[in-house]
Parts: structure tokens; sequence; C-alpha cells
């Protein structure tokens, strides 16, 4: 929720022998044993929990509604058993993203032209309007599954960082969140390994339905909706910001408290004492953001002013110049606070002064998806849905 931007499939198990199997074809090189910890990518703890949370089961299979580009006109999970499959994410709206593509062409070089394996670029919700213009001109060397909902990246525990997945012959994923050269050696090592046809993947596990019974009732909306359109009981605009100047948090299974402020307003100021009480009192089960629509520099200047540092802050900060998601909630006059359920309804909203604990002690009691298991990145074959929660 929180965090706003050729065919070949790629999968990993960890201990691995690389000794090259007997009775394969000599195009398939033979490799050195070597460390495969070093494969790895640099990703957050969460983008690796999330992303290895597939590994040792079946592969999604493609959901409806992906808009494919430079591909043929049926692909399917089922058509591309017996071959490796590279599945990679990534996003033409940033330099990182769309970098991805060459960089995994260049490091995979031979192996991508091989008839036994099949390469596919995973376009994250992020930019996606932009995907269609951006492959008509960079014209990327693998086929593109635009994947506007997200759900297919849920699937495989990609989110906004690129990720890469790789899927074995039986449709089995082994390795996730390589680098693009860790990618290679990956591919190289499960080309050495017999395929056995007969050998089905694991299912993935289904989530546990019970853990979406209501627990309570959520506190009724009464009294004012503050200096902004009155939005209670109505799915939240997406979240969204410019840049984070703390750690971007982990708000999967917790309540959203969103505070708009600014370093100017005295009021704001003032309320600092009473959102740090709050984040600190519930961590673990709510998340608040502090975010300003002011720029970097005037922010910096502006916490200057006040001699204000990080550590006098127990909750995250985030700017957003253009102020989105303060014009969607009509924003007139701050501080505003708005209070989000785990489904991304609105719960609450108002002036932080008015905020009690027994208000979000209530929320919270309410809120059948907090610590869900469902939202737990670590739980296996289930990772968390994160596109789904931001796009609420």
């Amino acid at each position: 929720m929180l965090q706003v931007l050729g065919t070949a499939i790629l999968i990993s198990l960890p201990s691995l022998s690389l000794a090259p199997a007997t009775g394969l074809a000599s195009a398939v090189p033979t490799i050195v044993q070597e460390d495969e910890s070093k494969w790895k990518d640099r990703l957050p703890d969460q983008d690796r929990a999330a992303a290895e949370a597939g590994i040792g089961f079946e592969v999604p299979a493609f959901p409806e509604g992906l808009t494919w580009i430079g591909a043929p006109s049926e692909v399917s999970m089922e058509k591309l058993r017996g071959k490796e499959i590279v599945l990679q994410t990534w996003t033409c709206g940033t330099s990182l993203g769309r970098g991805i593509p060459k960089k995994l062409g260049r490091s995979l070089g031979d192996l991508a032209q091989r008839d036994d394996v099949e390469v596919i670029l995973v376009h994250t919700p992020q930019d996606e309007e932009k995907s269609a213009r951006f492959c008509t001109r960079a014209k990327p060397a693998f086929p593109v599954a635009v994947d506007t909902s997200g759900a297919f990246c849920d699937q495989l525990g990609a989110f906004k960082l690129p990720v890469n997945v790789i899927v074995d012959r039986s449709g089995t994923i082994r390795y996730a969140g390589l680098t693009d050269r860790g990618a290679a050696s990956a591919v190289t090592h499960l080309l050495t390994l017999a395929f056995d046809p007969t050998v089905k993947p694991q299912p993935r596990p289904v989530p546990d339905a019970s853990t979406a019974t209501p627990r309570g009732t959520y506190p009724p909306m009464t009294g004012s909706a503050g200096a902004a359109s009155d939005l209670r009981g109505r799915t939240a605009p997406p979240f969204v910001v410019d840049r984070w100047i703390s750690p971007e948090p982990d708000a999967r299974g917790k309540i959203a408290i969103i505070d708009f402020w600014a370093t100017w307003c005295g009021p704001c100021i003032k309320a600092i004492p009473h959102m740090n009480q709050l984040a600190e009192q519930f961590r673990g089960k709510v998340e608040c953001v502090g975010i300003s629509d002011e720029s970097k520099s005037a922010f910096e200047t502006g916490i200057e002013k006040k001699n204000l540092k990080g550590s006098d802050f127990r909750y995250a900060l985030a700017l957003d110049p253009k102020g989105r998601m303060k014009s969607a909630f009509n924003v007139r006059g701050i501080p505003f606070v708005a209070v989000m359920s785990t489904d991304w309804v609105v719960r609450w909203q108002g002036h932080p002064a008015s905020l009690t604990s027994s208000i979000v002690a209530a929320i919270i009691a309410a809120d059948p998806g907090i610590a869900s298991e469902s939202s737990n990145p670590k739980s296996p074959g289930t990772p968390p849905a994160r596109w789904a929660s931001q796009r609420r």
C-alpha cells in the first residue's frame, strides 16, 4: 500500500549442486562451483522476503487482463512447460527500470536464443500507460506483459524495484531476486538438470479465508470530517508520494494514519508529539506517515528554522510537492489526518488533536486484516499483495 514506481523464467533453490548432468547437449556450458549467494541482487528485506516466498512452488498462471507487446497471440504457462522461464519485472518510468531489458539481454547472451529458454519482461503498474510508447521506440528484445492491475506482480512477490523470477522446466520457481549475471548463472545451471515431464510442481497454498471474518464494529462516523471532503466509509485515494525523507515503512497488515502537514504550519508542529504518541503506542498495528507538499529545499529550510531533527519524529515522513493525495481528499486546511483500515477504506478523518487513542484502538479491534497471515511476506507460497493494497 505504502511504497508509491523473448521469454525465459528464472528460479532458484538453495545449495544446489552445480555439477553438470550427463547426457545433455554440449551447447550447455560447464560451470564451476560457485557461491549462489553471490547471484542475489541487493534488495530491501521485505522485497526479498516477498520475492522468495514463491520458491519451491508452482509459478502462477498468467492472469487475464495482461496486455502483451511483441508476443504471440497466446501465451500460457502450460505451453511454456519444458522451458526454463525468466520473468523479469521492470518499468519504463524510472532510469533503473528502463535499463533492465538491455542489461538482462546482455547477461543472458546466447542463452536467450535457445529453444528451451523463454524470457518475458513483466511491466509493473508504475507508469504502465507509457509502456506501449516506450516499447515502440526502444524495441525490447523480449515479449512484454504489461500488468496494469498488479495482480501478476503481487503473485510473483514483485513491487517497485525490478525483480526476476526463474522457473525450471517443470514449472517450479527455483530462484528470485537475482542480479542479471546471477540470472544467467541460474539458467545455465538449471539447463544442466534433466527434465522429467512426469514431475508436477507443488501447488501454492490457499490463504485461509477465515482471516477475513470481521472481529468487531468500526467506530461510528459522526462529527466533523475536518477541512476536507468527507470520504469516510469510502475507498481512499491511491497512496502516492514523490520522495521519502525517512525510510519507506511497511504498512501491510496495519492501519494507516496519514497526516497532511508542513513545516511552516504552527498547529502542525504542535501536533507532532501527539502523532508520536499514537505511532509509539500502536507500533506494529499502525503505520503513521506525515506528508508535506513542500519542495525538498523548502522542507529542509523549514526543518532547520524550527530546529527539528529526524529523531523528533517517531513516524515516517514523505514529500509530495504536487499534493496529489492532498488534492484527492480536497484538503482545505492543515493539519489534517485520515485513518485507513487495511482494506484502504477511510475510517476516520479530521484534526489530529481529535484522533484519540481509543478511536485508533477501536479501528484496530474491528479490522480483520490486522496482522493477517496473508499479509506476512515470510508465509511460504503467499507473497503480500502490495500492488492490490496500494490501488485500493
